[in-house]
C-alpha cells in the first residue's frame, strides 16, 4: 500500500519557468549572446542548473560556462520567487494527502538551498524532507537522493510513488524501482512521459489522490 509521495519540484509542484528563463536571459544579455523565448526553456531545464547554462550557451561559447553559472546563481537566487507559483490545485492536493497520512518529500535537481527556499515559502510545513542538488550525491536520474528521501520518511520504495513532469523523473523512479506518476501540466508533456514508461500519467493534481485511493482499495481487498 502506498504511504508516501516523492515529488519533483520544477514543472511538477511549481511553475518556475519564467523565473528560470529570465535569469538565464539576463546572463546571456550580459555577454551579448542570443536569448531564448520563455517557452523554449521547456527543453533546456531538467538536469540541473549547470546543464541548463550549458544548453543555453552557443557551442562556441562553452568556455564561459563556469562564469555564466556563477552569474546565474546570483541572479536567480534574488528572483526565484518573482513569478514562481504552485500549479492550480497543488496546494489542495498536498493538504488532502497530508491529512490522509501520506508522507511527502521533494527530490529535485534544483540547488538544495534554493529548493528549500521555494518549498518553504510556497508550501510551509508540508514536506517531511526536501532534497535538492548537492555535492553529497549525484543528480537525478541517479536514484541516490531518492533513497535518502525514503530513509528520511522511514518508508520502503514499494510504499511510495515518484512523481514528476519529465523523462528524468520517470527514469529516476525506474532506477529506484518505484512506481511513477507523470504529470502532463509540466515542462515536457504527456507524450514524453508515456514514451518513458510512466506507470501513470495524470492531467490534474486531484488524479494523484485518486490513484493513491485506488491503490489502497486494491491492497485492502486483496490486490497487490
Amino acid at each position: 500500500m502506498k504511504k508516501g509521495c516523492l515529488f519533483d519540484l520544477d514543472g511538477t509542484l511549481v511553475d518556475s519557468l519564467t523565473d528560470l528563463a529570465l535569469s538565464v536571459n539576463e546572463v546571456l544579455k550580459h555577454h551579448h549572446l542570443p536569448t531564448y523565448a520563455i517557452s523554449e526553456y521547456n527543453q533546456l531545464v531538467g538536469n540541473g542548473v549547470k546543464k541548463l547554462i550549458e544548453r543555453a550557451l552557443p557551442a562556441d561559447k562553452q568556455y564561459l560556462l563556469e562564469e555564466c553559472l556563477e552569474e546565474f546563481q546570483k541572479i536567480y537566487e534574488e528572483h526565484c520567487l518573482d513569478y514562481t507559483k504552485p500549479y492550480k490545485g497543488m496546494k489542495e492536493l498536498l493538504d488532502v494527502l497530508k491529512d490522509d497520512g501520506i508522507q511527502l518529500a521533494v527530490v529535485t535537481n534544483k540547488p538544495h538551498h534554493l529548493a528549500i527556499k521555494i518549498v518553504e515559502n510556497l508550501f510551509p510545513n508540508v514536506f517531511t524532507t526536501i532534497l535538492g542538488q548537492q555535492d553529497l550525491y549525484p543528480i537525478k536520474p541517479h536514484p541516490e537522493s531518492t533513497f535518502i528521501a525514503l530513509m528520511s520518511m522511514k518508508l520502503r520504495k514499494e510504499e511510495c510513488f515518484f512523481i514528476g513532469d519529465s523523462n528524468v523523473d520517470i527514469q529516476t523512479g525506474y532506477q529506484a524501482d518505484m512506481d511513477t506518476i507523470g504529470v502532463s501540466w509540466g515542462f515536457r508533456g504527456r507524450e514524453e512521459l508515456e514514451a518513458e514508461g510512466a506507470t501513470y500519467v495524470v492531467d490534474y493534481p486531484h488524479e494523484i489522490k485518486e490513484i493513491i485511493d485506488e491503490n489502497r482499495s486494491q491492497f485492502l481487498f486483496g490486490g497487490n
